[in-house]
């Protein structure tokens, strides 16, 4: 996973609409979506909405940060607590950490409040999911640009990827029973759609993925963020599946030699609790450069 650039603890609270590559220390959910079906959109659906009005401030210092931040469904409000510019980019390019490139390391973050008119929220309303994330993107996107002074190109690098694969003994995948989600889902999700993949828990102790539902779409997608390399599907699997995925830290080669701790990495759990596997293999990766960035004067 991307390692925090604060030497402060991070608690992690669902990010809504959008999914963020935020650094965890200690956290709670993180809803793991997967940006092809936008990606889909974007072929047929040009977005051009914007804010009319936002607030930006620099979060006050502290020994611990709660991190969250979402779009209200169907609205174009917007409220992020605790974000660095790090997680501004990739909410609003739908891109990873290790996708972005010349960012300043300013050690600060902001809390932001924005929002449209009404107009803006009727649009909203009658748009898919695919192309309301597209507008809500666009949105923060053109908030950046004009309060961080943003300028950024895309390139297309030759890099590090891996292939997800059936293990030597075979998936251990149970097919999705399409139950709904429990009482305590809803209610940790604070009333938004629970996703169909989301991690909670404790870096001290470890994580489960929970998933209700979830495809080889979403799986990939969720360990692109963990590992910080882009994942093909190279399983052949197409269902849905429920389970729990439970581990602590990403790569076995990370823990040192004398580790006791019984919790099984990301790597090694996904082969024994999933029967899947990672092979590296190198491909193109599409990186998003920051030509220039200001930081932003409050109001």
């Amino acid at each position: 996973m991307n390692q925090t650039p604060f030497s402060r603890k991070v608690l992690l609270i669902a990010a809504g609409l959008i999914s963020v590559a935020v650094p965890v220390i200690s956290g709670q959910k993180i809803a793991s979506v997967s940006a092809t079906s936008s990606q889909d959109a974007a072929r047929a659906y040009t977005p051009t909405l914007t804010f009319d009005v936002a607030s930006i401030r620099q979060s006050p210092v502290a020994d611990s940060y709660v991190v969250g931040g979402f779009f209200s469904p169907h609205s174009s409000l917007l409220r992020l607590t605790n974000f660095d510019v790090r997680n501004l980019l990739s909410m609003a390019y739908g891109v990873r950490w290790d996708q972005i490139r010349g960012l300043p390391d300013w050690g600060v973050m902001f809390n932001i409040e924005a929002r449209s008119d009404s107009a803006a929220d009727e649009r909203l309303a009658k748009l898919s999911k695919a192309q309301e994330l597209l507008e809500d993107q666009h949105m923060l996107q053109v908030l950046i640009a004009d309060r961080f002074k943003l300028k950024v190109h895309w390139e297309t690098r030759e890099g590090p990827t891996y292939n997800l694969v059936v293990a030597k003994n075979g998936p251990k995948l149970r097919e999705t029973r399409n139950e709904p989600p429990s009482p305590e889902e809803v209610k940790g999700w604070g009333g938004q759609p629970v996703p169909r993949l989301y991690q909670q828990g404790d870096s001290n102790v470890g994580f489960d993925f929970i998933a209700n539902g979830c495809s080889m779409e979403d799986i990939v997608g969720m360990l692109a963020e963990q590992f910080g390399r882009p994942v093909s599907d190279k399983t052949g699997l197409t269902g849905k599946y429920d389970f729990t995925l439970r581990y602590h830290g990403v790569r076995l080669s990370d823990r040192p030699a004398d580790d006791l701790d019984p919790v099984p990495t990301l790597d090694t759990a996904i082969q024994d609790q999933l029967g899947l596997k990672l092979l590296p293999a190198k491909g193109p990766i599409q990186i998003l450069v920051v030509d220039h960035i200001e930081r932003p004067s409050e109001n």
